[in-house]
């Protein structure tokens, strides 16, 4: 028989044990301070730590960034872009609510955030669909829309200025690999970079690869990621009328 004494003395070890698992456990738990500060800027909330360690005690297993990553999407924000893989799998333990999208009986008044006159009829259907997604409030499926119509428009452009079936021309725009255009972020990159050749429109070049810029890093989570749902913020704040605007001028220009 073991003497009680010695119980006790392996109970405060086994206890002491815990306390120190339970410390090591909090102490590499951290906020990231690039969500404190842009939760911080987006809702102007006071006391942002305290409601995230609420929403951590409401659902223990989530890290704290996973915690933030819930609390700013019942604000219809995402810090999706700051999560690690720690924080994506313990936000499994979690059922998130699907933003519900009301659709009355009567149709709604379409609500254009996009206008672009073309005789491209393809084109002229995928302005169409984006109107609708946003009037319905669809705002993931809207951004990669946008996306998948700049990125042609930017194809558009480059096959304009650089015509022909001369390599060097193509190569602005063609992946001789994989024997289709290029992708997304190599249209972009190849515009930027050959922007001097549309002097004297290269500032116009530039304002249009900076605006684009925020589709691609976007839209690209957004594809990607199951933990981003877009906003109708998010969605606005992209300024994609201007964008378009911004193209037609150019091609005018390359017109002449």
């Amino acid at each position: 028989m073991i003497p009680v004494s010695r119980i006790r003395s392996i109970g405060k070890v086994f206890n002491k044990g815990q306390l120190c698992f339970s410390t090591m456990t909090k102490e590499t738990d951290r906020l990231d301070l690039r969500i404190l500060e842009y939760l911080k800027r987006k809702t102007r909330v006071k006391g942002i730590r305290v409601r995230i360690s609420e929403m951590r005690r409401k659902y223990p297993a989530l890290t704290l960034n996973a915690a933030a990553h819930i609390w700013a999407q019942k604000r219809k924000l995402s810090v999706a872009r700051y999560l690690t893989e720690k924080d994506r799998e313990s936000l499994k333990s979690v059922k998130l609510e699907p933003i519900p999208i009301k659709i009355g009986k009567q149709r709604k008044r379409l609500i254009k955030i996009a206008n672009y006159e073309t005789d491209d009829k393809l084109l002229k259907a995928h302005i169409d669909e984006i109107n609708k997604t946003y009037t319905y409030g669809c705002y993931t499926a809207c951004f990669v829309l946008c996306r998948k119509v700049l990125e042609n428009l930017l194809l558009n452009i480059l096959e304009v200025k650089y015509p022909g079936k001369d390599k060097t021309h193509r190569e602005r725009y063609w992946d001789f690999n994989r024997n289709r255009p290029l992708e997304f972020s190599r249209l972009l990159k190849s515009l930027r970079e050959n922007k001097n050749d549309f002097i004297p429109e290269n500032k116009l070049v530039e304002r249009i690869c900076i605006l684009a810029e925020k589709f691609k890093e976007t839209a690209d989570e957004m594809t990607h990621s199951l933990y981003h749902i877009a906003s109708k913020k998010e969605m606005d704040e992209m300024n994609f009328q201007q964008i378009l605007d911004l193209i037609r001028e150019l091609f005018k220009k390359l017109q002449l």
